[in-house]
């Protein structure tokens, strides 16, 4: 059975005659007769009785035209809702963040992006940027944005969106401190980090130990709102990508270059390559150029 005959055997229900139903279909009646008989051989049911020149259903004709309407709306649902999905005007979108990302620009391409596509729904999890590019690898994610690590991913594409450096946070009373710190002194201050699964931690660390950063001791935190509070509490110092300064003005901190420098981190959308491309994938990666290029 195949959608046209229940197609062909609705339109022969609604006028009760073959060949006027042949000429709106634009079929020959012979074609549609033999369709029609197709549809009662599989049914093994006689759908209509003659009736002068033209046809009435039978009791099974009334069982499947009850069905046929059914299916046939079902099918036009479905096709409107695919030609949504194709279009971006439905479907969802699964993202992965990093910290930064979240804590800094969320909230603003959210707004942004609900405004514009309010029957689309989004699911967004802030995670390590490996799990960012292990879940985008197996398609369990739709678009990344974070940074690319030293291991390529070869079905992973990268679009850059901007560079940032990173910065020496301190709190105004230990400001005097600073230079210390840069010049590998010894101070009382304890270095606040993040767990050392997170990227950000395995690069603040080297940088320790390649220029002989001193500290009394480690505190582990798992969000960059509590290094803040830390650092701002007195005590300890920290050292995170620039993008954070922009919450100084929530924070009472200092801010201070690095010296030497950490390498910029280059920040970007990453979607898989070779993967159809959702509308709202393309969506949405318009809007996060549009911000935070």
């Amino acid at each position: 059975m195949e959608l046209r005959h229940l197609r062909y055997f609705k339109v022969v229900a609604e006028l009760q005659h073959f060949h006027k139903a042949a000429n709106k279909l634009h079929i020959t009646q012979p074609a549609l007769s033999s369709q029609i008989k197709q549809l009662e051989q599989e049914l093994n049911s006689k759908l209509f009785e003659r009736v002068g020149r033209g046809v009435k259903l039978s009791g099974s004709g009334e069982l499947v035209l009850s069905s046929a309407n059914r299916i046939l709306n079902e099918v036009a649902l479905l096709k409107e809702s695919v030609s949504d999905i194709e279009s971006g005007q439905a479907g969802s979108l699964k993202i992965g963040v990093l910290q930064s990302i979240n804590s800094l620009y969320l909230r603003s391409l959210v707004a942004e992006f609900d405004r514009n596509n309010p029957n689309i729904s989004l699911q967004i999890e802030e995670m390590t940027n490996y799990n960012i590019e292990n879940k985008l690898a197996n398609g369990d994610i739709d678009i990344g944005i974070g940074f690319i690590l030293e291991k390529e991913y070869p079905d992973i594409e990268f679009e850059r969106l901007f560079d940032e450096s990173w910065k020496l946070i301190i709190s105004p009373k230990n400001a005097s401190l600073a230079k210390d710190i840069m010049k590998g002194k010894s101070h009382p201050l304890k270095a606040i980090l993040l767990s050392d699964y997170f990227q950000t931690r395995k690069i603040v660390d080297k940088y320790f130990i390649d220029n002989h950063i001193k500290y009394t001791n480690v505190t582990e935190v798992n969000t960059i709102s509590s290094i803040l509070d830390l650092v701002e509490g007195g005590g300890s110092f920290s050292i995170l990508p620039e993008a954070f300064s922009v919450l100084k003005a929530k924070y009472r901190l200092e801010i201070f270059d690095l010296n030497p420098q950490i390498p910029p981190r280059t920040i970007g959308i990453l979607v898989a390559k070779n993967r159809s491309s959702k509308k709202t994938v393309q969506k949405f990666c318009d809007l996060v150029r549009s911000q935070l290029t």
